[in-house]
């Protein structure tokens, strides 16, 4: 049995994909298994499990409908490891990143969940932005550390039971780990590990205004359902305040974004049922 199921939904992407399963292929001394879920019209991700080292443990799910989640759940059916993980098809592992996994996961024996730290490739934080460098993870700070290619879990029976809702499109993996929470697992942010995943941000210019309010709807919706009221007014007094003053420095285009962002994390939590 692999130490290790990485779980990977695919769509769209070649190049990228390319890039992750060369770091995982490359992690010296990991016990891994690879579980690429590929929602592809084409064969393109074919001959990139081709070419991957030989040893290489690899099973090719070909699934037609467009659902991450779904995606994410056909993969953990067939998972074996100990440890399952849900890296983006546009993430790469730093080298030795499983071997500390493993090595964190053999001293702190109380938890159950690891979520580490996110940077693109200059080193800038691309996700996990939270206060602290090390904290349990809770359900007020876990929108700022659960991000899902940083996330490792140790008890894949659980995970197949509470599995990520297919009808959530936005914040899918905070919910599945705030329900994991609900059923008495314990989870540690720790951001001296670290994966590499680009910026996607509302300030770096990468995503549209469309989706910075898509992401804000789907907050919303997210901490309705987990009845984190407290946490809503936190978060979109911080929208309100980031738009705000962006806008004074005269960055307007930028502060739209961030309008976008708050306006759909209003409506998300007001109209979630």
């Amino acid at each position: 049995m692999p130490r290790f199921s990485l779980v990977i939904a695919t769509m769209g992407r070649t190049e990228e994909l390319q890039k992750l399963l060369a770091s995982i292929a490359n992690q010296r001394n990991a016990d891994v298994e690879l579980i690429v879920v590929d929602q592809n019209d084409d064969m393109r991700v074919a001959p990139l499990i081709a070419n991957l080292r030989n040893g290489t443990m690899v099973t090719h799910l070909r699934i037609a409908e467009k659902n991450v989640s779904l995606a994410r759940n056909a993969g953990l059916d067939q998972a074996r490891g100990d440890i399952v993980a849900f890296p983006d098809d546009d993430c790469w592992y730093p080298a030795g990143l499983l071997k500390q996994v493993d090595q964190w996961f053999r001293e702190h024996g109380e938890y159950t969940v690891l979520s580490v730290g996110a940077v693109d490739d200059e080193g800038v934080s691309s996700g996990n932005r939270w206060v602290q460098d090390s904290c349990d993870i809770t359900p007020f700070n876990s929108l700022r550390t659960t991000f899902c290619s940083s996330l490792f879990i140790a008890n894949v029976p659980a995970c197949s039971v509470v599995r990520f809702d297919e009808n959530m499109n936005r914040g899918e993996e905070t919910d599945f780990i705030l329900r994991l929470l609900a059923i008495g697992l314990r989870g540690r942010f720790e951001r001296r590990l670290h994966v590499h995943h680009p910026r996607r941000d509302m300030l770096s210019g990468t995503v549209s205004r469309e989706r910075a309010h898509s992401y804000g709807a789907g907050m919303g919706r997210l901490v309705r359902r987990h009845s984190l009221f407290v946490l809503w007014v936190s978060l979109l007094a911080y929208d309100v305040a980031r738009a705000a003053l962006v806008f004074l420095s005269g960055k307007r285009a930028d502060a739209r974004f961030c309008w976008a962002h708050a306006q759909g994390l209003f409506q998300g939590f007001v109209a979630a049922p």
